[in-house]
């Protein structure tokens, strides 16, 4: 396979209020947000630093997710990242800790019922 045709990817999510989602990912989670269609907002668009963007799409769109899905984000200080969210009030569904498998994390969910994982790997 040629390097370089896949230049990035991005990730789409399925929610039940995009405004609600703008709100969090943005103001709780410090994203900044690209771009948003309708109003209300049926699709938007968000990135935090250099990541990749992440797209949040009206759930009757979208149709029903399937199976498990989660999101993991690698920070490069995840301690940091964690006092900022706590200071933002975000409910922490597992606290952060070192785990056997060589990952310092903590996860939340988002308004969606999203699993979001935040883990930096232990030196």
């Amino acid at each position: 396979m040629e390097e370089g045709l896949i230049t990035h990817y991005s990730v789409v999510l399925a929610s039940n209020n995009v405004s609600e989602s703008i709100e969090f990912y943005c103001f709780k989670l410090g994203f900044d947000l690209v771009s948003s269609y309708g109003n209300p907002p049926y699709y938007a668009e968000i990135r935090r630093d250099s990541t990749q963007h992440l797209m949040l799409l009206d759930q009757r769109s979208a149709g029903s997710p399937t199976g498990h899905v989660s999101l993991a984000f690698y920070s490069s200080d995840i301690d940091t990242l964690y006092e900022e969210f706590l200071a933002k009030d975000v409910v922490i569904k597992e606290t952060l800790e070192n785990k056997a498998y060589g990952m310092r994390e903590f996860q939340i969910e988002d308004p969606d019922g999203y699993l979001i994982i935040f883990r930096q790997k232990v030196r």
